[in-house]
């Protein structure tokens, strides 16, 4: 790795880093760049969106502003890093990115084909752009090059929303790089969240493990996910179908409330009035076209054929239209009781919904040990508002248990949604039955004044009310017949829904990803040994290292149930970070995983951690340096004790020197 900065005096600084395959380490003084080397790995392969949200460059002034040098400040004109990084397969490539420069956005990477820090001849290369939406989906984006490079497949994840995006590098890359500043504060304390990925913490685990169950979940979260979708188009298609069957005058008998009831046959069938009585839709529009073919069978008379009867028709449509005004307006009253009793439910329903709560509050409390609660209730008093309750009807010495009321509540509130259900459905029958008597009076009215215009015209002129009357029936067959295909069509789309919601449940029930089985549990199993083992190795001493486990739910060391954390000192929870991530790297390298083989620690000595329990870790790193890993350590150990510690160990060591700084003056060769 190489770091350069191009000052505006002209004057070049850098260092240059060479990583080997084992346990290398970087010694240094505080604040001599140990941490900027390590941020700079980080900041070549674009991943410094695993450390927060935040777009800024996560390296020092020295590289951004200005650099000081022997006393002296030189103003940063350009700065960039390279990296050289080779996969499994020995093919390398050499990563640049700008830190700071005067027209190169830092979001632009380019890749030479080749180890062009190690080796001068001509390459081919090629820019990528990072940090951007599609940086790890598009062929553009650096990460989804690198993922390719590296022999990764991101798999897509679930969202809290419940869309899709891949497991992106960010939520991978603390299990390889624990930095300085916040990385030691806690196992997996640099995962992002701000990705809104689903147990991002879990879903990142079985990627680096490779862990079979991995595929199953996110299979089970797709299906929920698919489900949670159809139950929102269903809820979308029944507004649809009642605003239809509102438009077009008709009710909606057996209305379904629920998914599973749209599969019933006789749910949502649409009703019409005719001749004063609710015909389903389907033998109304017969009867209707019956009526239509009779009148339309006859010739239209005459008005002196029709004259006498006429003037009978005229005092019974007036009529017609007395009885259509006392309909209305008893439907009218009707709607009104219908609504004062839906907002008393609605009262009750609120009242009791707090009721339920206060109760649920009081178990809470008689859970946690309090005994003032089941006092309290026994005196009828709430112990939640402390107010009299009281039941001056209760002729039982007998109190209910706080879950008793609880159950109790629960199927009230039951009854009553029901209650308010029907009371809403009885309403929309309302509504329709007001329209139709509405336009039954309309209808009235207009045949009145047809029927006087008739009796007014000539006596050889055919009768306008016979004519009005067949271009009325016929409107109104043609209406009820495109809102019955209407309404049908939307049913269908009911019913599949329904069908494919029921098939995606049976699916989602069929999927048994609660129990790690197999290589998974193999591997979950040695995991917690090697766990085990090491923090025994490291002078762990909070707990019983035999009570410490790995938990199946998180895939994090665990006690008792609960992820470790507060009931440990300082320096075992480092103790702790150490034997995870060196016990993960370990499983995944004899057992099979998604690791890089790379852990990169910024200073793993931190909260005063024993010597002892350093220099283990020293030996247990370089034990697996000789396996085949790659394992960077930056200290600010002194020297003698950091070479005392090291012992016979195999390890690369790089000295920036006691009093210097990592970026020096670069001599022309």
């Amino acid at each position: 790795m190489r770091l350069v900065v191009e000052t505006v005096s002209g004057a070049q600084f850098g260092h240059t880093f060479t990583f080997q395959e084992g346990l290398n380490i970087i010694r240094g003084d505080n604040t001599s760049g140990k941490s900027t080397t390590l941020q700079a790995i980080i900041y070549a392969l674009g991943l410094e969106g695993m450390l927060g949200a935040s777009h800024q460059i996560p390296l020092p002034h020295s590289m951004t502003e200005k650099l000081a040098f022997d006393s002296e400040e030189f103003d940063v004109m350009e700065s960039y890093v390279e990296l050289e990084v080779a996969n499994r397969n020995g093919v390398v490539i050499t990563v640049r990115r700008f830190v700071k420069h005067p027209s190169v956005n830092t979001k632009l990477i380019n890749v030479t084909m080749g180890p062009a820090l190690t080796d001068t001849n001509a390459y081919e290369s090629r820019d990528f752009f990072v940090r951007r939406a599609g940086g790890a989906q598009r062929e553009a984006g650096f990460h989804y090059f690198l993922a390719d490079f590296i022999g990764w497949t991101l798999p897509n994840v679930t969202r809290i929303d419940g869309s899709e995006i891949p497991l992106y590098m960010e939520t991978l890359f603390p299990y390889f790089y624990v930095e300085q500043k916040h990385g030691w504060s806690g196992v997996q304390a640099r995962i992002p969240t701000y990705l809104g990925i689903r147990d991002v913490g879990k879903r990142s685990a079985e990627f680096v493990l490779s862990l079979q169950i991995f595929d199953l979940i996110l299979q089970k979260q797709r299906i929920s996910s698919s489900i949670t979708e159809l139950e929102a188009q269903w809820r979308q298609s029944m507004r649809e179908m009642r605003e239809a069957a509102d438009a077009a005058g008709v009710t909606l008998a057996k209305i379904p409330s629920t998914l599973k009831e749209s599969l019933e046959e006789d749910t949502a069938q649409p009703l019409t009035v005719v001749e004063g009585d609710w015909v389903a839709l389907d033998e109304a529009i017969p009867q209707l076209r019956d009526q239509l073919s009779a009148m339309t069978a006859r010739s239209v008379p005459a008005v002196r054929d029709v004259s006498t009867q006429l003037d009978t028709d005229v005092a019974l449509e007036e009529d017609a239209i007395n009885d259509r005004l006392v309909e209305v307006a008893v439907i009218v009253n009707e709607r009104e009781e219908y609504r004062r009793r839906r907002n008393q439910l609605e009262l009750r329903i609120d009242a009791l919904e707090a009721d339920l709560q206060k109760h649920k509050d009081a178990r809470t409390l008689v859970e946690l040990g309090a005994n003032f609660a089941t006092e309290l209730l026994g005196e009828h008093i709430c112990p939640t508002c402390h107010q009299d309750v009281h039941d001056g009807m209760d002729i039982s010495s007998h109190v209910m248990a706080v879950q008793e009321n609880i159950d109790f509540i629960g199927r009230e509130l039951t009854t009553l949604r029901s209650a308010l259900n029907d009371i809403e459905s009885a309403g929309s029958a309302l509504r329709v039955r007001e329209r139709s008597a509405r336009a039954a009076l309309t209808d009235a009215r207009r045949k009145v004044r047809a029927l006087r215009e008739t009796l007014v015209s000539a006596d050889s002129a055919p009768s306008a009310i016979d004519v009005a009357n067949r271009l009325r029936l016929q409107d109104r067959v043609e209406r009820l017949e495109e809102s019955g295909r209407h309404l049908a069509d939307l049913r269908q789309g009911l019913v599949s829904i329904a069908k494919l919601w029921e098939k995606q449940r049976e699916l989602l029930r069929s999927l048994n990803v609660n129990d790690l089985q197999g290589t998974d549990l193999v591997k979950i199993l040695a995991l917690e040994n090697y766990l085990r083992s090491q923090l025994v190795r490291y002078g762990f001493s909070s707990l019983s290292t035999s009570e410490v486990d790995i938990s199946r739910e998180t895939y994090r060391p665990a006690h008792e149930g609960f992820d470790l954390g507060f009931d440990l000192s300082a320096s075992d929870m480092i103790r702790v970070i150490w034997a995870y991530l060196m016990g993960i790297l370990r499983v995944a390298d004899e057992h099979g995983g998604n690791h890089l083989n790379l852990l990169i620690f910024d200073e793993p000595k931190q909260q005063d951690t024993a010597s002892e329990s350093y220099r283990e870790l020293l030996q247990e790193a370089a034990g697996q340096g000789t396996r085949g890993g790659q394992l960077i350590f930056a200290t600010s150990e002194n020297l003698d004790s950091l070479l005392a510690m090291l012992g016979d160990a195999a390890y690369h060591l790089q000295d920036i020197g006691t009093g210097q700084k990592l970026l020096r003056p670069i001599t022309s060769s």
